[in-house]
């Protein structure tokens, strides 16, 4: 069983969040939940089977679902009006997409099937870079 493309999946959902760190540089409640959600994605190379893998899935996936209660910096540092509404719309969808991805990627490890994981892998790369250029600081 080997899913190496796993590696690149740590950073999917942080990198939204990467501009959730205060000025102070203290960790706000959304750059925690971010780093778990790295954490149990990290962790999947290290995992023994498939079922191991889905029980991490499923970490992550509870960590995408608290991050939905905050909004990256970039997205709070916006005046008031349109556009920022439509930028938290967008960041919720970009939460949502993940958490569908990551949902179908524990059926997949459930499954035990193994291209059908690296398919969702790569999804979740294409929405890990669609996160970046939308909310991450430079």
């Amino acid at each position: 069983m080997k899913i190496t493309t796993f590696t690149l999946i740590p950073a999917l959902v942080l990198s939204l969040g990467t501009g959730a760190m205060a000025a102070d540089d203290e960790e706000t409640p959304l750059a925690e939940a971010m780093e778990d959600l790295s954490a149990s994605l990290k962790k999947l190379r290290r995992a023994r089977d498939f079922n191991a893998k889905a029980e991490l899935i499923r970490g992550g996936e509870d960590a995408c679902i608290k991050s939905l209660q905050y909004l990256p910096a970039t997205i709070e540092a916006m005046p008031d009006g349109a556009d920022k509404t439509k930028a938290v719309a967008d960041y919720r969808r970009l939460m949502g997409l993940t958490l569908a991805l990551m949902s179908e990627l524990e059926l997949a490890f459930l499954a035990e099937d193994e291209a059908k994981a690296e398919e969702l892998v790569d999804k979740l790369k294409d929405l890990k870079k669609e996160g970046h250029e939308k909310y991450e600081e430079e």
